[in-house]
């Protein structure tokens, strides 16, 4: 009877170790699948970005133009969740450097998207070695999705003054990232136990997101001009000459003209220097050419205006100023002032 008894008990003592073992292989398995990125069927994510629209380019300028777009990720689980916390990763596999393409044309303009308003971290891929956007987000408290926005960051690159317009109006430039240059992935996790995935790690594919970058290059002009001092002279018997500039810097394809107005005469094709005090004047022209032949002016009375189309760099004219022969008037100072114009 007493040893009838012992074996009962070592078979109870072994079924019973058989089952706790059963149940702690159980739960091993159950915190595996906790610590690791889950993939399940009802948990998935997806995301949305906005068109980033860098408005008004003036090239000439030389400044970097800044601009901003958003992205919305949001993210599902199921009721109960053993893994509330998801990992977004957005990947841009666009080629860097990154450039707009002019519409109905191949001149291009640089930029680039970042992750940061401060312009350092460039938007990249898990692809090409570079650093996607990513974030984190948390299964609320009373429901089973969530929806984040983020911002991302454009700067179209300074110091690009030949960008061309076309047609001597505003033109487009944009770059539409498609399904073949932008991906997603994501993986839910439990925050704490082995802290979250790398980008490099998730497997599951949220799909493309495509959008646009574009802006509008339009066509602008600078114009600076410097004086032109004849000469002192006792008397007018003779032809007194000088020169001054005129400097302009048009959009790269944007024609332009440039005129003089009549100064103080009233009249483009009669100019006149006035003393600083007194009456009288001295007559004088400013002429587009070498020879004296073609009077600076407005087109009208005879005179020309001088035209051409930009660069997107500087270019300069020369003023050529005459006095000619006349009656010597009292002596004193004697200037006008003309006006330069400059339309495009």
């Amino acid at each position: 009877m007493t040893r009838s008894s012992c074996s009962s008990c070592a078979s109870y003592a072994s079924r019973a170790l058989r089952r706790r073992l059963i149940l702690l292989i159980g739960a091993m398995l159950c915190a595996l699948a906790v610590l690791l990125p889950t993939r399940a069927y009802a948990q998935t994510c997806s995301a949305t970005v906005s068109p980033i629209n860098f408005g008004s380019v003036s090239p000439i300028t030389r400044a970097a133009v800044n601009g901003s777009g958003t992205i919305s990720v949001t993210c599902n689980w199921t009721i109960v969740s053993l893994a509330p916390t998801a990992l977004v990763c957005l990947n841009l596999t666009a080629a860097q450097p990154r450039t707009l393409l002019m519409s109905g044309g191949s001149a291009t303009m640089q930029y680039d998207l970042y992750a940061d308003e401060a312009h350092t971290i460039s938007w990249g891929s898990t692809a090409a070695a570079t650093t996607p956007i990513s974030v984190n987000l948390s299964q609320p408290a009373l429901g089973t999705s969530t929806t984040v926005t983020l911002k991302y960051y454009g700067q179209i690159a300074p110091n690009q003054p030949t960008v061309p317009s076309a047609n001597n109006g505003d033109t487009t430039y944009s770059h539409t990232f498609s399904g073949t240059e932008t991906s997603m992935s994501y993986g839910y996790y439990l925050l704490g136990v082995l802290g979250p995935p790398g980008c490099s790690s998730l497997t599951s594919n949220g799909g493309a997101f495509p959008f646009a970058a574009s802006a509008t290059v339009i066509n602008n002009c600078n114009i600076s001009a410097s004086n032109i001092t004849f000469p002192a002279a006792g008397v007018l018997n003779s032809a007194l000459t000088a020169t001054g500039s005129i400097t302009a810097q048009c959009t790269n394809g944007d024609a332009y003209r440039i005129s003089l107005n009549a100064g103080s005469s009233g009249q483009v094709a009669a100019r006149a220097m006035q003393p600083t005090s007194g009456s009288g004047g001295v007559a004088y022209q400013i002429y587009t050419d070498q020879g004296y032949a073609t009077p600076w002016g407005d087109n009208s009375n005879g005179t020309s205006t001088v035209t051409g189309v930009g660069t997107g760099n500087t270019a300069s004219f020369t003023m050529y100023g005459r006095v000619p022969p006349q009656n010597t008037p009292q002596p004193g100072n004697y200037s006008d002032t003309i006006t330069a114009t400059i339309s495009f």
